[in-house]
């Protein structure tokens, strides 16, 4: 018999655990993925639920509502569990929790604002399956690109010496530089991009490298933000495009990524116009595919008329 409950901060490691034996694709750090998604983000409404069998954990849901939206971000069950129906049972739960608090469409994908992948994985069959016959459709199919990191090289020297004979600084972004950062991409880029930079100028060290002219940012590239084999966002002024600025920044990162002892570096959630850029500047290659999946969701009883 399948109960669910809300999650507590106990059950982190029995999810850790969960996630480590179910999402084979992502060995690396599959174990960290609910920690990833477990806490508070501020302007939504955090869903943790557990499946329990025996008195033991068997299943994890998290996901966030944002307004009419509710994100399905991770949903994991036990091998031995999987067919018991204790998936089906965390994902009825969860839509009638997300309907509750005001949402009007489920989403697996989308999320832009904290996300272990911007949809399923085609090659996680039973998930895909189970969302399928749960009602979900696909709204649309996007891209991973991959990088192997083993014995990655850039002549970043050479790189940031023709840079600055253009005028243009390139270095390690700086806590310090977060106005500027935020005003360049505040101006230029998708809001996400404004926090995600933010997030990585104040770790230690930061995972974000700066183009500057006259100490105005003129572009960035960063990495690790939300998970240490993801590479990105990275973007150049419109108006300095030309100069490779972009190549410059993404050798630099590429070759951060290397020294911290990732082996493929991963281009998340990537537009099909950006192919081509990272095909010819770091030798990518199209990677995992992604279905992001859609299901509208049933008024609660009380908000019926």
């Amino acid at each position: 018999m399948t109960s669910i409950r809300d999650g507590a901060d106990a059950d982190l490691a029995p999810a850790g655990a969960i996630a480590a034996a179910s999402f084979d694709l992502d060995p690396e750090d599959a174990e960290q993925l609910p920690r990833l998604l477990w806490p508070e983000d501020p302007g939504t409404t955090r869903i943790r639920l557990v499946a329990e069998e025996g008195g033991g954990v068997v299943g994890v849901l998290l996901g966030s509502v944002q307004g009419a939206e509710a994100y399905l971000d991770l949903i994991a069950v036990t091998p031995a569990a999987r067919l018991e129906g204790a998936g089906r049972a965390l994902l009825d739960e969860w839509e009638g929790r997300a309907a509750a608090s005001g949402a009007t469409r489920s989403l697996a994908g989308e999320n832009l604002r904290t996300y272990a992948w911007p949809g399923v994985d085609i090659r996680y069959t039973p998930a895909l399956a189970m969302l399928l016959r749960a009602g979900y459709t696909r709204t649309q199919a996007v891209y991973n690109m991959d990088l192997a990191l083993d014995g990655f090289t850039f002549r970043s020297d050479e790189g940031v010496a023709r840079l600055a004979a253009a005028g243009i600084a390139v270095r390690r972004g700086r806590p310090e530089d977060a106005l500027a950062v935020a005003g360049h991409a505040e101006r230029l880029w998708p809001k996400v991009w404004v926090r995600e930079t933010a997030t990585a100028l104040h770790r230690d060290p930061p995972p974000i490298f700066l183009a500057l002219r006259d100490r105005r940012v003129i572009g960035f590239a960063a990495h690790g933000i939300h998970r240490p084999s993801l590479y990105g966002p990275i973007a150049t002024d419109p108006a300095e495009q030309g100069h490779g600025i972009g190549a410059v920044l993404s050798g630099l990162c590429l070759e951060d990524m290397a020294a911290r002892g990732v082996r493929t570096a991963q281009i998340g959630w990537v537009a099909e116009t950006a192919i081509p850029f990272y095909s010819r500047t770091a030798g990518a290659r199209l990677g995992r595919c992604f279905w992001m999946m859609a299901k509208p969701l049933t008024p609660a009883e009380e908000d019926r008329g």
